[in-house]
């Protein structure tokens, strides 16, 4: 009898030990054991070399064992490629970091991504106190489940080197329209997805339509996909006044010291957008790599990862990182709107019609 109740007390015991759930370090170092067996993880992340030194440098040292492969581009460039490359069955990406909604609006329909949340493994990365707003409000798709944005920073609408431009002459954003800034102008191509397009959606719902018409159609601007060469025309003086060029291209000059009266104009706009940049991130359909690309995820999320993301020169939602540029932090005391959720896309849609409706023939 004694001998039946010390069976049943083991029989019990061990039930209850293989209920407990696995510690989450024993789930975290199984992860970690499988990615190094798969070997590599493919990475797509944003253009330029600081996009590519983030992105990669720290997960190298911390998995030596998983071999990092990574592309930088600009969405508008590699958008319809993995479309082409999924209709032939090819499938060979495990993480897409990037910029919003143009991913929302093509690869997200065409079922490239798949749900993030169970991906996410550490506990540092699921706490809700380690992000601004929350970890939820990092959600930019409408299902809340397959795009997260990790960065949130105040991106300048405009860039001016005042060098060539005096400060009585440019105070509001109707300035712009004046005669003398005929030919000045360069903008990030506001008929395709990137930071100019954002920009058009900040005027929009601050200035209306007719004065988006009349600066498209008046004052002969440049237009330009070219982040890098953005910068550098306003940087130089060719063209001073750069709408929706990118900050962290500028910078990039200013280390070099030159451009260094190159700031940012904010002029009379009332409604800000917060922006994520190329700041968010997704995991592929039929990833070649699974475990690996849970790995590079839950680091890319982590303390370590959002730090190594400051070096862009932009802001991550993790409030426990220093922020990669502290004058763009977005105050809590100025209305901001999301302008590259999910939701936003109509605004979004109506500025890129505007534009291609309205920007002049030779518009290059």
């Amino acid at each position: 009898m004694r001998k039946t109740s010390l069976w049943l007390a083991a029989c019990v015991v061990a039930m209850a030990a293989a209920i407990v759930p696995a510690r989450a370090d024993e789930t975290w170092d199984s992860l970690v054991k499988a990615a190094n067996a798969e070997g590599e993880v493919d990475v797509h992340g944003g253009p330029g070399k600081i996009y590519e030194q983030v992105l990669t440098e720290g997960f190298r040292k911390a998995y030596p064992g998983i071999k990092l492969n990574f592309v930088g581009t600009s969405g508008r460039d590699v958008i319809l490629q993995i479309m082409r490359e999924r209709e032939a069955g090819v499938f060979k990406w495990d993480i897409y970091v990037g910029g919003t909604p143009s991913i929302l609006q093509t690869l997200k329909p065409a079922g490239a991504f798949v749900p993030l949340r169970p991906a996410l493994v550490l506990p540092e990365v699921l706490d809700d106190k380690a992000w601004r707003g929350g970890f939820n409000a990092g959600w930019m798709d409408a299902e809340k489940q397959f795009t997260f944005a990790f960065d949130y920073t105040f991106s300048p609408l405009v860039m001016v080197n005042w060098d060539f431009v005096s400060h009585d002459d440019l105070k509001t954003f109707a300035d712009l329209l004046k005669p003398q800034f005929a030919e000045k102008l360069i903008w990030d191509d506001p008929r395709l997805p990137g930071q100019g397009l954002l920009v058009g959606q900040v005027m929009l719902i601050n200035f209306g339509a007719d004065y988006l018409t009349q600066l498209f159609g008046k004052q002969k601007i440049a237009y330009t996909a070219n982040r890098r060469q953005e910068a550098e025309w306003v940087v130089r003086g060719r063209y001073p006044i750069g709408i929706g060029a990118a900050a962290e291209e500028v910078n990039q000059f200013q280390m070099q010291g030159v451009g260094k009266n190159v700031e940012a104009f904010r002029g009379d706009v009332k409604i800000f957008s917060g922006d994520t940049g190329f700041g968010t991130v997704s995991m592929m359909d039929r990833a070649p790599h699974p475990n690996a690309a849970k790995v590079y995820v839950n680091w890319l999320l982590s303390k370590a990862g959002q730090s190594d993301w400051g070096k862009t020169v932009r802001n991550s939602r993790r409030v426990d990182v220093t922020p990669g540029n502290p004058s763009e932090v977005p105050s809590d005391a100025i209305p901001y709107k999301n302008l590259q959720a999910e939701d936003q896309i109509p605004i979004r849609t109506e500025v890129g019609d505007l534009a291609t409706k309205t920007i002049p023939p030779s518009g290059q």
